[in-house]
């Protein structure tokens, strides 16, 4: 049996692990940056708009890598009960836009703390992987 803090950061290791077997090393360096924004983002400027400003990127491969690792970490880890209602989460920012305000200070929380973890992972691994080339 895993805490909640070891499942997220379990999740956060496969995720960047993902990003770090792949060959594209621009990919990597712009995930590497990307990461470690995120939580300032999310602190700053608010779940929604930087969900949105994420979905804005679509030509940036980066951006939809860390758009779909929110998506899968929400699906997988946080939110298995609300699918279960038929609540799904192909937009971030229509799931975020129809919660009430506990639930997305709540959701906020969360996506905060994933996105602490997937910046301390990135910057452990990505880190190695850029210093090993």
């Amino acid at each position: 049996m895993k805490s909640k803090l070891q499942e997220i950061a379990s999740f956060a290791y496969d995720c960047v692990k993902e990003v770090v077997e792949v060959k594209d090393k621009d990919l990597k360096e712009k995930y590497y940056s990307h990461a470690r924004e995120l939580p300032s983002m999310i602190v700053h400027n608010g779940l929604l708009t930087t969900c949105a400003f994420i979905r804005s990127k679509k030509n940036d491969e980066a951006w939809k890598k860390i758009e779909e690792h929110i998506k899968r970490y929400l699906k997988e880890i946080e939110i298995k009960e609300k699918e279960a209602e038929g609540k799904q989460v192909d937009s971030l920012v229509k799931f975020f836009s129809g919660l009430d305000l506990k639930g997305y200070r709540l959701y906020t929380r969360k996506v905060l703390y994933f996105a602490q973890w997937l910046k301390r992972v990135a910057e452990g691994e990505l880190k190695y992987e850029e210093q090993a080339e």
